[in-house]
């Protein structure tokens, strides 16, 4: 029976059972016929076949190399992206050091890991990357195809399960952009290895991430950058939270309105004579619309120094003379 069936008749739980459904017809998950137990690789767990819930008849041995087959299969399906990198012949040997790394972080690294690479990459080694969708912006290297909440949810398993924690393995909510981690105990290279690195009180998914990071670079003006609320908007965070994001990155912050504001002398309410009071009382007064208050302006931050910054800088133009 198990021999026979259909990989879409296996499923892997969050506890790292593998669960059997002996009707391929029924969506809903069978019974634990197995488990998967740490390898000898990070992306080559061991399925182990579970001989109590076996139905009669069957071989031990026999189910778990059929386990085994499904489960090399199913994360090589799920993390498609990542072991695509490391395949074909028409990597540079720089490009291919990069993707060697990124397959060994699950897909994502700091870029200040990978700058001496990146710096001797030629065109052609840029080329074999971006077909491998291989994401190299201003912070982070990535791989953009993992975020979807199935290959989160499997590398946080695998690594959890490589780094003999117990399963199942901490991972965000479904499609969550950010949540906060500031009043948590975590490990911040584990979430960035499964795709939200942590900055100041915020796990951040991280394409995200990315697309704040390369706002405010493009923004830049003479090694200057004011925050924006659709970066708060795209994060799902308070203002608050961006700076703390924002400072974390390594930026600084060099005039706040909000606070220059708040350090000026509240307003003194005028006092009105009792007898005008009554008077103004007994109008009748039309209702007046609400005023549309414009977004208040935020801060202004110093770009971190670095390549990054440097990068940010307007090029001098070529200068060339006649010959």
């Amino acid at each position: 029976m198990i021999l026979k069936s259909e990989d879409k008749q296996f499923k892997l739980a969050d506890d790292g059972q593998i669960l059997w459904q002996a009707d391929a017809t029924n969506p809903l998950p069978g019974v634990p016929v197995g488990a998967i137990k740490k390898g000898e690789t990070l992306l080559k767990p061991v399925a182990e076949a579970n001989g109590d819930n076996l139905p009669e008849g069957q071989d031990k041995a026999a189910v778990q190399e059929k386990l085994q087959e499904w489960l090399d299969r199913y994360i090589h399906f799920s993390l498609e992206p990542l072991f695509r990198l490391t395949g074909g012949d028409d990597l540079s040997e720089q490009a291919r050091s990069i993707a060697t790394q990124l397959q060994g972080a699950l897909g994502i690294l700091p870029r200040s890991a990978l700058e001496d690479v990146i710096a001797g990459l030629d065109e052609e080694g840029r080329k074999g990357l971006r077909a491998r969708k291989v994401r190299m912006g201003p912070l982070l290297v990535f791989l953009p195809e993992l975020n979807k909440p199935a290959a989160v949810k499997l590398r946080a398993t695998l690594l959890t399960l490589w780094q003999d924690k117990p399963l199942p393995a901490q991972v965000p909510k479904d499609g969550v952009v950010s949540f906060t981690v500031a009043d948590k105990e975590i490990d911040p290279d584990y979430y960035r290895s499964i795709g939200y690195p942590v900055y100041g009180p915020r796990s951040i998914r991280v394409d995200m991430l990315d697309r704040v990071v390369c706002a405010v670079y493009d923004g830049a003006k003479d090694g200057k950058f004011k925050a924006e609320h659709k970066m708060a908007e795209w994060f799902g965070s308070n203002i608050l939270d961006l700076y703390a994001v924002l400072e974390a990155m390594g930026h600084t912050k060099i005039y706040d309105p909000a606070e220059e504001k708040a350090k000026e002398e509240a307003p003194v309410a005028p006092v009105i004579p009792e007898a005008v009071a009554e008077d103004v009382s007994s109008e009748v007064v039309a209702p007046v619309a609400p005023e549309v208050k414009a977004k208040p302006e935020l801060a202004t931050f110093r770009l971190k120094r670095g390549k990054a910054n440097e990068a940010a800088k307007p090029r001098e133009p070529k200068k060339f003379e006649k010959k």
